[in-house]
């Protein structure tokens, strides 16, 4: 079955990092954010732990409240050739592959909208859905557009995606290598497990999905 969508995640699918963590990690290193910010931004982590565990460790945005957008979008060009050397080929192969037979590849995650664009634009992707950061008076709040799309949410936006270029759910293929992504491999007609978690290995070989392996 050739898929008409390719709807790939990004962090350690696409590439073999965390996008927002290499992100922070370059701002606090270019004093973009005070040693205060940051445990101010990790403290909300020990305050909500069963939030941590719900929603999983991208739901606090905290570290981002106060940052102005151009400086943002300044940070984000810094950062995007670093990502884009992490992308695994293998990935980048089957993306392409299914491009050039006329599929639309979808990146989607829940990593802050500004960087999946950037990583998605410099790979050649046209389409993406990430985490939109709420601004007011030309400044990030710390808060979020809408629920990230992360898990089960990203259901919603990938039907939406499939709605907008009128394809059936049995005619697109995800890629995904985390416990959450489960939701979007199993509602799509084929999967590839991208180096995955025990536990979606093991649901990977229960439902007959592709697994790539390794540094792929």
């Amino acid at each position: 079955m050739n898929p008409r969508i390719v709807i790939c995640d990004l962090d350690g699918t696409l590439i073999s990092v965390s996008s927002e963590l290499e992100f922070v990690l370059g701002l606090f290193r270019r004093k973009v954010l005070s040693r205060a910010v940051v445990i101010r931004f990790l403290y909300h982590y020990l305050r909500h732990p069963i939030r941590t565990m719900r929603e999983g460790r991208g739901w606090n945005r905290g570290y981002f409240s106060g940052l102005p957008m151009d400086v943002l979008h300044d940070e984000v060009k810094e950062c995007t050739p670093l990502l884009l050397k992490k992308v695994r080929p293998g990935v980048l192969n089957i993306l392409n592959n299914h491009k050039e037979d006329g599929a639309e590849i979808f990146i989607l995650s829940a990593s802050l909208s500004p960087l999946v664009q950037a990583i998605a634009e410099g790979l050649g992707f046209k389409s993406f859905r990430g985490s939109i950061p709420v601004v007011k008076n030309g400044k990030c709040t710390g808060h979020l557009i809408g629920q990230r799309p992360y898990g089960k949410a990203k259901i919603a936006p990938a039907m939406a995606m499939m709605d907008q270029l009128g394809i059936e759910p049995s005619r697109a293929l995800a890629l995904g290598d985390s416990w959450g992504d489960r939701y979007i491999l199993d509602l799509c007609g084929s999967a590839i497990a991208v180096h995955p978690v025990r536990k979606l290995r093991k649901l990977a070989t229960q439902n007959d999905w592709l697994i790539l392996e390794g540094r792929h």
